[in-house]
Parts: structure tokens; sequence; C-alpha cells
């Protein structure tokens, strides 16, 4: 997502929230408990120990090894109490307002007592988990036909361990106040500094039938940023909602199974701890631990049933320590749902605690960042009027939104801000007027974005195409410059430069982007280049960066001159359908490497086309974000389907030609826990006219050794075209199903993935140029090398990803076409087996 100036580090910002989705709230002046409660004789941790305040309802049970966290905002509570049946109860006073670490150390109970055989007996508590299956129906929040709710939502982004002695170094004195700012996190028990804070205040309307959300943010604040309301997207709760009663929480894309899934006995063992009363109802006190057979990422802790309804009440649970889940080192969520007067429940609170990190060691010192956001919902409304959730999944955020007083805020908030939280405020909003900081943002922003921005209004890059080389260009050069936030966020304008020091030629191009709106999201783009484009290559290889030129495959760079001219106008009718307008004009020149010569012996210098082109994108249910200049797509649970029509009429130009292309692309991420996540695209399309081949379908090849999910792995650049066609591109990736059972190797976290990707196509007589064909009658010889696909193509791939978190390698083998003919023989294609080496960033 790419907005400008301001939004460059407003999105490294905001793609920890797409990627982390934040988490709980401030908690500077609560009292803080975490510790561990052991057997004294012998110092063992003693599970499903109860541990409470007392004189209070606050309290949980300590998970498999004795250890516990608790935390409450009374400070009148200062005694807290350990106890378990066998053991002598202990009460140990703690600090109120403050983080206490303490430890209980009970002593077993010596009676005489008559022996006597207890025998494991786990029907009651499988029949207590029936009972919540059935009556999820009336229980979840989700299953009402309608609801509308207020949440007040508020967010903390903090660094863990900022004492480290890399930042103590390049701290500057003016900066160290903040120091006076550190808190201790209940979950990690390391010391944290706030450097983000958000609250906001939403509308939240649910639809069941058909199945739409709709959030609108009334009011919202960040302390630490320019308030904007691009960023204030990401500061609501739709992104980052939890509903146990789902079979699989979502969690940065993992799967991980719920405690209340009706295959929760799969991955889970289960435990009544205990039975007691609350707000004068029965309530089950049930433990769970994951089952030693499952290796998925699992849960650990404690839920509060309603012996009643069988509906959840609370549930307190962490992730499993040594889970495969990247870049989290810890997570935990806190969740309590109301019984309202009508006797159905709803939700009234949603806490969220990670922390990430580059290492997974608990005893790291290194500098990572602890996200918190706490949810608090009131004032539900289940009546038809009071929804407005049409359009599928939407968040809405923009102009209208309100930069509240602070009056306004008292009002809103659940609880007051103590002195403390109201001065991390002011702490927070005070360092970013610091040049130490506006350095360190620009920094990152570059690197986040590739653009270095200035306050003159202007931005250098990218960085990461400053240098490359090619076998046609040699050594190449490329600087860009465009206009950011400073100069205007209603247009941008961006130019660039480029030179071959083989060809010795200038290259360049630029565009003009004028946003009309937001939301629904309405731009104007007007684009030109003079280039070099490498033609029958995947979507999302990037032509002129470094890595591509040092991953490229021998002789492969079968490039071609472009002029390039296009305008465009996208236009969003509604959440789910997108459609953009386009009138493009293309040259293509011929070079050696590419020639363009007829049957007749004719040499053609170039060829091109004027072309209307519409675009129909739909979606349903999609999560997406919108920047100044871009709408981003993150998810759908359902098929996206685009359509493109495409025609040109010759008669404006040269060498042009009359056709019409439409085509189909259906693109589906498929979710199928425990077995990990399928991706699957499907393209077909056709071309009716006569067309050179530049304008044929150029089936994607890769000549690098770089991972593309877009082209074939083992399929040369011009090897293959169609002007009918459907490919199929198929990945499964089991996140570690396999790999993580066996001893040893599941250690390095590796995750397996398995590939196919098919082609089918066919050329009609009137397109077929075969090189040497004497009664050809297509408008020029394909290139040498390039033919039609008589035949299926397939190629199957297998791979290791998660690499040091970080890289894939897929081995991928050409199943058919596998030999080519030559001079009347038939010899071994050289890319029968390819490696492709990628850099993947997953959770």
């Amino acid at each position: 997502m790419r907005s400008g100036k301001g939004n460059i580090i407003r999105t490294a910002i905001a793609a920890i929230f797409m990627m982390t989705f934040l988490c709980q709230s401030l908690q500077a002046q609560s009292t803080k408990v975490r510790g561990r409660v052991v057997d004294a004789s012998d110092g063992e941790g003693i599970p499903f120990a109860g541990v409470y305040f007392k004189n209070s309802t606050v309290g949980v049970s300590a998970d498999m090894d004795g250890y516990f966290s608790i935390e409450t905002r009374e400070d009148t509570l200062v005694l807290l109490s350990a106890s378990l049946l066998g053991y002598e109860e202990q009460v140990i006073p703690v600090r109120a307002r403050s983080f206490n670490e303490v430890e209980f150390r009970l002593k077993p109970i010596h009676d005489e007592l008559t022996a006597s055989i207890v025998k494991p007996d786990d029907r009651y508590i499988k029949s207590i988990l029936r009972k919540i299956n059935e009556g999820k129906e009336r229980n979840n929040p989700e299953n009402r036909p309608f609801y509308n709710c207020n949440a007040y939502t508020k967010m903390e982004l903090a660094l863990n361990n900022p004492d480290n002695k890399v930042i103590d170094a390049v701290l500057p004195k003016s900066l160290r106040f903040v120091y006076d700012y550190l808190d201790t996190s209940l979950v990690t028990g390391r010391p944290y500094l706030p450097i983000m804070v958000t609250e906001t205040v939403s509308e939240n309307h649910h639809q069941a039938s058909p199945g739409s959300d709709r959030e609108i943010i009334k009011a919202t604040r960040i302390s630490g940023f320019d308030d904007d309301p691009v960023l204030a997207q990401f500061t609501g709760n739709m992104h980052v909602r939890t509903n146990f009663y789902d079979n699989f929480i979502n969690i940065f894309r993992v799967e991980v199974p719920s405690p209340l899934s009706s295959i929760g006995n799969s991955y889970y063992n289960y435990y009544l701890v205990d039975s007691l009363e609350v707000d004068g109802r029965k309530t089950y006190k049930i433990r769970f631990h994951p089952s030693k057979w499952a290796s998925a990422p699992t849960l650990d802790g404690e839920m509060s049933i309603d012996a009643e309804d069988f509906a959840l009440k609370d549930m307190h649970a962490k992730l499993m320590k040594h889970q495969n889940m990247n870049w989290v080192r810890a997570l935990s969520f806190d969740v309590e749902n109301m019984r309202l007067p009508d006797s159905t429940w709803f939700y009234k609170q949603d806490r969220l605690f990670v922390d990430f990190s580059l290492t997974m060691r608990d005893s790291s010192r290194v500098v990572s960042f602890l996200a918190n956001r706490q949810v608090d919902y009131s004032n539900p409304d289940f009546t038809p009027e009071a929804t407005e959730a049409k359009g599928g999944f939407h968040v809405q955020a923009g102009k209208d939104v309100m930069i509240a007083d602070e009056d306004y805020w008292d009002d809103v908030r659940p609880y007051p801000l103590s002195e403390r939280e109201q001065g991390v405020y002011d702490m927070v909003d005070s360092i970013k007027t610091t040049s130490f900081y506006r350095r360190a943002f620009d920094v990152v922003d570059m690197l986040a974005n590739g653009w270095l921005n200035f306050k003159s209004g202007f931005s250098l890059g990218t960085w990461s195409s400053l240098y490359s080389f090619n076998t046609i260009e040699g050594d190449r050069v490329r600087l860009g410059i465009r206009t950011n936030k400073y100069l205007s966020t209603k247009f941008r304008v961006m130019g660039y430069a480029a030179y071959g020091f083989r060809d010795k030629a200038w290259k360049g191009g630029g565009t003009f982007e004028y946003m009309f709106n937001n939301y629904p999201f309405r731009k104007l783009t007007i684009a030109g280049k003079h280039d070099m484009m490498q033609l029958g290559q995947g979507s999302s290889s990037s032509y002129g960066d470094l890595v591509s030129s040092v991953l490229a495959k021998a002789n492969s760079h079968k490039m071609s001159m472009v002029n390039d001219y296009a305008i465009s106008y996208e236009h969003e009718w509604s959440q789910n359908f997108m459609t953009t307008f386009a009138l493009e004009t293309r040259r293509i020149f011929a070079n050696p490497v590419v020639p363009m010569v007829g049957p007749d012996g004719r040499v053609f210098n170039s060829v091109g086309y004027n072309q209307a082109h519409v675009q129909l994108r739909f979606s349903k249910d999609e999560i997406s974000t919108r920047g100044n200049f871009d709408k981003h797509y993150i998810s759908s649970n359902y098929p996206v389907v685009t359509l493109d029509f495409m025609g040109s009429i010759k008669g404006l130009g040269r060498n042009e030609y009359s056709y019409f292309r439409p085509e189909l692309n259906v693109d589906y991420i498929v979710n199928v826990p425990p077995l990990g996540l399928s991706r699957i695209q499907l393209t077909s399309g056709a071309i009716f006219g006569t067309v050179p081949y530049p304008m044929l379908k150029m089936h994607e090849g890769n000549g690098t050794y770089k991972f593309d999910r877009t082209a074939f792995a083992c399929m040369d650049y011009f090897e293959f075209a169609s002007d009918h066609w459907v490919t199929l591109f198929w990945e499964h990736n089991f996140q570690g199903f396999f790999l993580g059972k066996i001893p040893l190797i599941k250690r390095l976290q590796w995750r397996e993935v398995v590939t196919m990707r098919a082609a089918y196509g066919s050329i009609s007589e009137k397109n077929n140029g075969i090189l040497g064909d004497p009664d050809a009658k297509a408008v020029m010889y394909f290139p040498e090398g390039m033919r039609m696909l008589e035949k299926p193509y397939l190629e199957l791939g297998a791979g290791v990803t998660n690499i040091f978190r970080l890289f894939r390698v897929d081995a991928f083998w050409r199943m058919t076409h596998r030999y080519d003919e030559v001079d009347g023989k038939e010899v071994p294609h050289p890319n029968r087996f390819v490696l492709n080496l990628g850099f993947e960033l997953n959770f």
C-alpha cells in the first residue's frame, strides 16, 4: 500500500496491525501478579491450583506446570490466595498498582484416611462439552439475525527490552526521559516502553443472512502519529475479532483449533477444575491442555461455562510455547461475555496480547515489539432497523472520522485514564517532535516502501532498483522521483530515468494519479514509459531489481523495447465490486533477440495496438484496507473473480490489429485445518482476431531461479503461445503437519509445500506462426523455440518453506514436454528439473 510520504511509516506500522492485528490496553496502573504455585515438599508445580484475590471474584487457575498470571484495576485488592484440595491455603500480600512476582509454596495436608482407589472418569466433562456444542446456535452472537453495538478499542504498540545496550548507545540524552515510563508485561515479565497508543470509538453492524459486517469508525486518535483516517481503519476491532465458538481461530492466517470446537477432543485434554457460584449462577471452571498428539499450533488455558445455558462466560488462553508460528514469542487471549436481560449472551470485553520477536528464546535480550489491544462492547441492539451491515465485510474510516477532544474521550471510556496512562500519551506525542524520531521515521519508511521522503514534498527511490544488470542492457542504473504527502494528498506525480551501459540507451517513464475519493474508491491514473520489458513473465515478477538479476538463468533475457501509454479510472461500486476502465496504447519494437519476420520475408520494426480495457472484480466478505492512493486487498474466505474484456481496432497507427480478448481469473485461498492452506488460481481466455505473436497469450515462464508463484518454473520465456487457453496453479502448504511430527526436524519448524501448475491451449491456423512452416498464414513467424501446446503442459513441485523463518526452496519437475526435437532427434529439455529460491514472510 503506497500512499505518500507520511503514510510510509504509517503503512509500516499499519502492516504490523494487519499482520499482527494488535491487542490489549494500557494497564500501567493496574495490579499485576505473575507467578507459580508449587508443592512445598518437592518444588514441583501444582496444576489447576486456584489463585484469586481475597474478597472478590477475580481469580484464575494455574496451568499444568503451576504458572499463573492475574490482574485487577481494584486498588483495594491486595491479598492473593492460592489453594487446592489436599493442600493448605496460602495468602500473600501484593503491592497495589504495581507489578508483582510471587511463588506460592503449598503444604500438603496429611490426614490419616482410609485408602481408596480413584479411577479416572471423563464422562461428566464430555457431557458438558457436548451441551456446549449443542448450545452454540443460540449462544454465539454471530448467529443472531442482526445486531448493532458500540465498541471502544484501545491499542498499544510497545518496545520490549527497551533498555537494550544497542538502543541505549544510540538514544540521545534528550530522550532518556522515556525510561521513566517503563512498565512490566504481565505475560512476559519483561520491561516495555509504549511507542504508540490509539483509542477508537466505533459502531459495529452485523447481519447473518446474507452475511455482512460493517464497522463505522466514529472517532479516533493516534498518539505518536498525526491523526489520519488511513490509519484509523486499523484501530477498530473488525480486523481482530476473535470468536471461540468457531471451530478454528484464524491467527495471522494460521488456523488454531478453538477449545470450544466440535472436534476439540482431537486437540485438547479437558479437566473440570471447579464448580462455583458467580453472580448468583452456577459456573463450571474448565481447564484445557493440548493433547500430546496435536502437531498444529494449540492453546492452553481455562474457560468459565454457565451451567444453565452452557454458554461461554469467559476464556483465558495462551499460545503454547515453541509452536510453529513465526515471529510470535507469546500470545494470550482474555475474552468475557455478558448475559443480557433476555437471557441471551453477547460480547463484553476482548483482550489480546502478542510479543513479536526475531528470536523465540525467552531469555533473549533482543528488542522486540509488544502489541496490546482491548475492546469493550456496549449498547447491543438486535432490531433490523438498527443494522446497517450492507456490502459485505467493511471497515469505514473516511473524512467524517472525528478527532474528538479530551472531554469526549472522558465520557466514552469504560474507565478513566490514570495519571500515569495520561503521562504515556503526552510522552509518546512529545517524542515525534524530536529530530532523532524524524530521522528514524524516514529510515524505517524507506526500508518499508523503498522511497526516501523529504519535507520539501518529494521522494527519491526505489532503493531496490537503483542497480541491476541483464544481457541486453548490461549494467543498468535507475532513479525515480515522486511527490509525497507534504505536497498533496489528492494527487501524486512520479517519474524515473534509467540508463543501460551496454546498449547505451536512456529509458524512462512517469505516472500521474488523482484521487477523487477514498471511500468509495475512485482514482484516475495516467501513465507512460519508454523502457525494456520482458513479455511473458509472471505478474508478480519485477523487472530491473538486483535480486532478479543475480538469480537470472543463463541467456534467459528476451526483452523488448516498449512504448506504453495508458489512462485508467478505478470505480468502486460497493465493497464487493470494483471496475476499472482504461485506454491503452502499446508499441513493441523488434531486436535481434526478439525478431519480427513475416512468412513472406517482411521484416517488422515494431507492432502495436490501441486497446480499450474493462475489468470487473467481484469478491465476497473481503477484508481490505485503503491508503491515500491505493486499495489493498487482504483476504477473503470466498473466491475472488476477475473478468477482463480487451479490444482493439486497427487504423490509428501502423502495424496495428483488431481483436477481442476476454479473460477470466479466479483466486481462492482455502484453509484446510489441520492440513494447512491451499492457494488456487484458475485462468481462462481467448483471442478473437488475427494478431502477431507478441499479442498472443505467451504462457508465463520464469527466466530466473527466483520463486514466482504466478509463472511456470520449468518454462522458458517465449516457449509456448496460445489464442485459446486455460491454466491452473495450485499450491498447498501443510504448515508443518508432517515435519512437525519428526523428532529433531520439528525443532526447525520447517513447513512442507507441494505445487501443481498446468496449462492447456491451442492456436488457430491464422495465428500459428511455427518457424519454418512455408504455408504459415500467421502475420509473422514465432521466434526460435516458441510453439503451441499440442498437449497439456504439467509441472509438479515440492519444497520446504519457513527456513530460518524467511526463505523457501522449491524443486520443480517438468512432467510433460520433457524433450525437444532438434534435427529430427529428441533431446532432453534443459529445464526438466529446476530449483527455485524464495523469500517469504509468514506467521
